[in-house]
């Protein structure tokens, strides 16, 4: 968004790719892209090559990660963090939304080897709120049938915040 001053009025002349950029920013994304992505393939070329120690010189690779074996209980931490300039430090915290499913989360579309039999079920939720530099930590934990908040030394009963059976 640009101003423009006349005088002593100010005139708000909304530049499109911006708003466009910000709705993108902000929109909610699906687990499924954010494992999608973290198991995607990478092209380390000019300026990133792999050494190569059988032909001792840098060589154009691409790296993968793969998921081989699950395990009974699964902890995942999303990177909320974008680095905004390589060698400077300078970095956004991600505030879009990310559905999570609460129940039957397959992930067998990010594993390689035998296919998973089983299928997780949401049972915590750890939620930040604040910047980078500084910032308030809770969570949500779901015993039973009963969702649960924590915030400090105050404990309430509360469902996550859910749409389309997600979080």
């Amino acid at each position: 968004v640009s101003t423009q001053s006349t005088g002593e009025q100010l005139t708000h002349i909304a530049d499109t790719d911006s708003l466009k950029k910000l709705e993108e920013f902000l929109k909610p994304l699906e687990l499924q892209d954010c494992l999608n992505a973290f198991v995607k393939s990478d092209e380390l070329c000019a300026g990133s090559t792999w050494y190569c120690t059988l032909c001792d010189s840098e060589q154009s690779a691409i790296t993968s990660t793969s998921i081989s074996h699950l395990p009974p209980y699964l902890i995942l931490q999303l990177n909320r963090f974008n680095v905004l300039s390589s060698g400077l430090g300078r970095t956004e915290k991600i505030s879009c939304p990310v559905h999570i499913p609460r129940h039957n989360l397959d992930l067998s579309c990010v594993t390689t080897g035998s296919k998973p039999v089983n299928s997780y079920s949401l049972c915590g939720i750890v939620h930040h709120t604040g910047g980078i530099g500084g910032g308030h930590y809770t969570c949500q934990t779901q015993t039973d049938d009963t969702w649960r908040y924590y915030n400090d030394t105050m404990v309430t009963t509360r469902e996550p915040v859910t749409s389309d059976d997600g979080i």
